[in-house]
């Protein structure tokens, strides 16, 4: 007799990024990233805010999505670093995010390349020094 798998549990995960400046992290997700903003809230005021990027400094958490990847950013106090990594499924479109993010000025740390382990990936800052890694599978060998 063959048992039936569970229901997926867990449909998703969404990484919390710790930042200093929310409204900055707002826009450089937003401006240069090209995420939209799902939601805003402002801890000061305990309650949604419209306007996208909020005060500068105004404490609170947010939802940035881009296609099926999401972040939520909390203003925290303090240093942060943490290495977030955004799967995308081919080597063209990591090229076509490091040109269209250069076009908006975006200091990529690392171009795209072939890392030893075999991922196409480049490799960015953002606000908060958190490393975004963006990686493929590799290109197919040329002939």
């Amino acid at each position: 007799m063959t048992e039936t798998p569970p229901p997926e549990t867990f449909l998703g995960c969404r990484p919390n990024l710790l930042v200093s400046d929310l409204s900055a992290s707002l826009r450089f997700y937003s401006e240069a990233l090209g995420f939209r903003i799902g939601w805003h809230w402002s801890d000061r005021r305990a309650r949604f805010l419209r306007d996208e990027h909020g005060e500068p400094g105004e404490p609170g958490t947010a939802l940035v999505g881009r296609d099926r990847a999401q972040i939520i950013l909390t203003q925290v106090a303090g240093v942060h670093s943490t290495w977030l990594h955004l799967d995308v499924p081919t080597p063209a479109q990591v090229d076509r995010l490091f040109e269209e993010w250069r076009a908006r000025d975006v200091t990529v740390a690392e171009p795209p390349v072939t890392r030893p382990w075999g991922m196409y990936e480049m490799r960015l800052h953002d606000p908060d020094d958190h490393l975004l890694r963006v990686s493929s599978p590799p290109p197919p060998p040329s002939t």
